[in-house]
């Protein structure tokens, strides 16, 4: 088996896994959005800082991106212990709000935008998601890591505030 047919297996483990450790027992929909949208596109280039458990960061050995198919927080601006996020808790809330194939979402707090594209994925071609980011840097990242959604805007702004920069 090629590289990429053995990620597209860890990756639909990966998605299994999160949604059993969220206790979703079953949501199709966002499980084939896990197993779709790449970790890696949207952490930045490896290696990658992991934080288990609110811990210290470990790096992982390489690029590879099955490191990034446990349960744990990825650094994205690791010296301001800024995270991507815990994959069960975000996968747990995706599912209580079940953004339909054509909706339109806001996601508040987008950062490099990986669970964006897992509710821009839910949303589908016809619908449409607005990522807002406080981060002047983040935003930046995940403007670029969205340059080829055309069902995806990222704004720089305050999102509490209802504001944008």
């Amino acid at each position: 088996m090629d590289r990429q047919g053995e990620l597209k297996i860890i990756r639909a483990a990966y998605a299994r896994q999160i949604l059993a450790a969220a206790r979703i027992m079953e949501n199709a929909r966002l499980e084939a959005a896990l197993s779709a949208t790449r970790r890696e596109d949207f952490l930045g280039a490896g290696p990658w800082w992991i934080s288990r458990w609110f811990r210290d960061y470990v790096t992982t050995p390489d690029a590879d991106p099955v490191y990034l198919s446990p349960d744990d927080l990825v650094g994205i601006l690791p010296e301001r212990r800024l995270n991507n996020g815990q994959p069960s808790l975000h996968a747990h809330l995706i599912h209580q709000a079940t953004p339909a194939a054509g909706a339109h979402v806001v996601h508040i707090g987008t950062g490099t935008g990986y669970y964006t594209a897992i509710l821009a994925h839910l949303a589908g071609p016809s619908g449409r998601v607005t990522g807002i980011e406080y981060e002047p840097e983040l935003a930046a990242r995940a403007k670029a890591n969205f340059a080829g959604y055309p069902n995806v805007e990222i704004i720089e702004g305050d999102g509490a505030a209802g504001s944008v920069r």
